[in-house]
């Protein structure tokens, strides 16, 4: 297998994983509610996902490998989406949260800052402010 190849499969298996922590977070209240699935759907047509992943994940969400992101900024982002997901629909679960910070502390967050972190971060998807500055004040703040 080439560089090209082993980079491909790494990334591609990163996203697949993203993806079901994603639908982790939308079924752990135990009601997926359309405005979840519909951000779930958009972030893997952004993963370019086939439709046939895209269904063997929804029906088999505990198969695969964990594959957690590299680098602070990758990790903020996964955190930011799973947050997104947990927002969705209006209503925060505690099972969603308790899901958000769990997966946090094993991208490598400090236990201590997950719950505080994670409340940063649905203030600023709640009052508006673009993904791309609340991560940057996100990772100046918190890496």
């Amino acid at each position: 297998m080439g560089l090209l190849e082993l980079f491909n499969s790494y990334d591609k298996k990163k996203r697949r994983s993203h993806f079901k922590n994603l639908f982790a977070v939308a079924r752990a209240d135990e009601v997926v509610c359309r405005e979840e699935m519909d951000l779930v759907a958009s972030l893997a047509q952004k993963f370019q996902m086939s439709t046939p992943e895209v269904t063997h994940i929804l029906r088999n969400p505990d198969d695969g490998d964990l594959v957690m992101p590299k680098t602070p900024l990758e990790r903020m982002e996964h955190l930011y989406d799973l947050v997104g997901v947990m927002l969705a629909d209006g209503r925060i679960d505690e099972r969603e949260v308790f899901l958000c910070q769990s997966l946090a502390a094993k991208m490598g967050f400090r236990e201590g800052i997950t719950g505080p972190m994670i409340g940063e971060m649905m203030e600023y998807a709640k009052s508006g402010i673009a993904p791309e500055i609340a991560i940057e004040r996100l990772l100046k703040k918190y890496t």
